[in-house]
């Protein structure tokens, strides 16, 4: 999580501001693409929606939703965070400013890539439908078995992101956003045309109460990381040959 001591020594790359080579002034620009989520805590009213089956859900688990939620994610687009500052005029009409208000983003947008079967559209109708049905305008799926009765901790979850360097190993920025859940059912994305014939991206924009970036997050992220690359890398995922046993 700390700088490489070769970025901090910039001397030779004030002027040319030109990085690489083998030993002068070597360091890596931040690549973007590498990146990873994992929705953790998913609510149960969630599942008691999916439990209720279908075609698409029947007989899957929370652990189901999560794996295919992290596999099928293909952009995320965080929030950040604008400083507002309060200005006062001089004599003269001079100005200056001492700072106000921060306005830090409470929405993080997920862009998934919809497949057969249909599992994006029927997670994201069925989270909507456990907090809000449409035919009844009211919550009728949330778990109530700690009895506390109609709460944010019923419907939210909590969400990790973080990338990587091309190493998909090296873990870079890192976030976890708390009180997550769809603010959209994606229905009216399916519409379709004869003349237009491609992939469905789904775009959700989820509700964000807290971002948390502390040091705690990167060891929950870490933790995450591991779970994905060990089978992922392990003999079981990669095809060395054809017509004899892997």
């Amino acid at each position: 999580m700390s700088l490489k001591s070769a970025f901090i020594n910039t001397a030779q790359n004030q002027l040319s501001r030109r990085w690489g080579g083998h030993s002068t002034g070597v360091a890596d620009p931040y690549i973007t693409g590498y990146h990873f989520i994992w929705f953790d805590k998913l609510p149960n009213g969630l599942m008691l929606e999916i439990g209720k089956g279908d075609r698409v859900t029947d007989s899957i688990d929370k652990g189901d939703v999560q794996k295919i939620l992290a596999a099928t994610c293909t952009g995320v687009t965080p929030p950040g965070g604008t400083l507002n500052k309060i200005e006062f005029t001089g004599l003269g009409g001079v100005k200056w400013a001492v700072p106000g208000n921060l306005d830090y983003g409470n929405s993080v947008s997920v862009k998934f890539t919809e497949m057969q079967g249909l599992p994006i559209t029927t997670f994201m109708h069925k989270w909507v439908k456990s907090i809000r049905d449409y035919r009844t305008g009211a919550s009728e799926t949330l778990d109530d078995q700690a009895g506390v009765g109609y709460s944010t901790a019923q419907y939210s979850s909590l969400l990790y992101y973080w990338t990587t360097a091309p190493d998909a190993k090296t873990i870079e920025y890192f976030a976890c956003y708390d009180g997550v859940y769809p603010t959209k059912d994606p229905a009216d994305l399916h519409a379709s045309d004869i003349e237009s014939i491609g992939k469905l991206d789904i775009e959700i924009e989820f509700n964000v109460d807290y971002a948390w970036h502390e040091d705690w997050v990167y060891d929950k992220c870490k933790e995450f990381h591991d779970s994905f690359v060990q089978p992922a890398r392990g003999d079981s995922g990669i095809i060395s040959s054809y017509g004899s046993s892997n």
